[in-house]
């Protein structure tokens, strides 16, 4: 988001002096982009960045039914932006993100993650017809041109509480113990994470250094 850039362009310089690249940049289009920050968006491509869309506000209008209360408590509070959609709604959502990135001149993604990973009532029959390749939830990642999921471990670092940093170290314990060689680790990093209780995690995650995939080599 335009909000996030300079935090986004700090942790982009430490992923680069690691050797971790490239990055894929999530953006969300409807977060408030005018020229200023379009150049800067324009300029991390230049510097290596792959995008991907995420969503349109990053923002639930309101939660909806029992499932999205329960989601909303535990991981995405207001952000799981399908989870208040229909499907009708979301596949919508979805093709007006990807026409955001060809209207402003930027490279169209092939990837696209919904916000706190939920993709709400969305089929696997909608997304591909959808013009993106991939699409990310927590378990993975599903790629329309193969038709097929591939369940690949993440770790993340977003803990701005005790219990939210004690259930993430939990989580990435779990999710390394399935990662290696040939089961690559997604390791999301959200642009505020190097300021919150993790910051030590993953300073040590990018400090260990490794080979950095793009999504398109996941197939």
């Amino acid at each position: 988001m335009p909000r996030t850039l300079d935090n986004t362009e700090r942790i982009m310089a430490e992923l680069g002096s690691a050797g971790l690249r490239p990055v894929t940049l999530l953006v969300v289009p409807g977060s408030g982009w005018d020229s200023r920050s379009l150049e800067r968006l324009h300029g991390l491509v230049s510097a290596g960045a792959e995008l991907a869309g995420h969503g349109w506000s990053h923002v639930a209008e309101h939660i909806r039914g029992l499932r999205h209360r329960l989601h909303s408590a535990l991981i995405s509070r207001d952000v799981a932006e399908h989870l208040a959609l229909s499907r009708d709604e979301a596949v919508i959502l979805m093709s007006r993100c990807h026409d955001w990135f060809i209207t402003n001149g930027l490279p169209g993604p092939t990837l696209y993650v919904p916000p706190a990973w939920a993709m709400g009532r969305v089929r696997r029959s909608d997304l591909d017809e959808l013009p993106f390749d991939q699409f990310e939830t927590l378990g993975g990642v599903y790629d329309t041109r193969s038709r097929q999921f591939r369940r690949t471990p993440m770790i993340g670092f977003e803990a701005d509480t005790a219990f939210r940093a004690a259930s993430c170290r939990a989580w990435n314990w779990l999710n390394l113990r399935f990662a290696g060689e040939s089961n690559p680790v997604r390791v999301a990093i959200h642009p505020q994470d190097l300021e919150l209780l993790l910051e030590r995690d993953l300073r040590n995650v990018i400090n260990q250094g490794g080979l950095a995939l793009s999504y398109r080599q996941l197939n």
